[in-house]
């Protein structure tokens, strides 16, 4: 898995280094679940502050695009996904039935390799 955590940006302020504040993670890559989505995901108790959890998730491409500006040497791509489909599984899940894990299970009935 790749850890999509921002590097620190370092600032000087009087001669001193500080982190800037900024987020850890870039926008959009939290997911909030509102009650009905909760309901669906048969999540019926609140979970723990830092509990984990493996999100399986089938996403469609609604936009992409690429633009080029002045002083830049590389290309600003972005790929914008709707989630669509979603599973959530307490972190530590092992394969389940037939060996399938859950994505593989998710993916075979969308016509999607996982």
């Amino acid at each position: 898995m790749i850890d999509m955590k921002l590097k620190p940006e370092a600032k000087t302020m009087l001669g001193e280094p500080v982190e800037a504040d900024t987020p850890e993670y870039p926008y959009g890559l939290r997911i909030c679940l509102d009650n009905e989505s909760l309901t669906k995901l048969g999540i019926t108790e609140l979970p723990a502050i830092d509990a984990e959890f493996k999100v399986t998730a089938l996403a469609c491409v609604v936009s992409v695009s690429q633009h080029e500006s002045q002083g830049s040497d590389k290309p600003h791509r972005s790929v914008d996904l709707q989630i669509e489909m979603m599973e959530l599984a307490p972190a530590k899940e092992e394969a389940g039935e037939g060996g399938q894990s859950s994505a593989q299970r998710m993916y075979a009935n969308s016509g999607m390799n996982a």
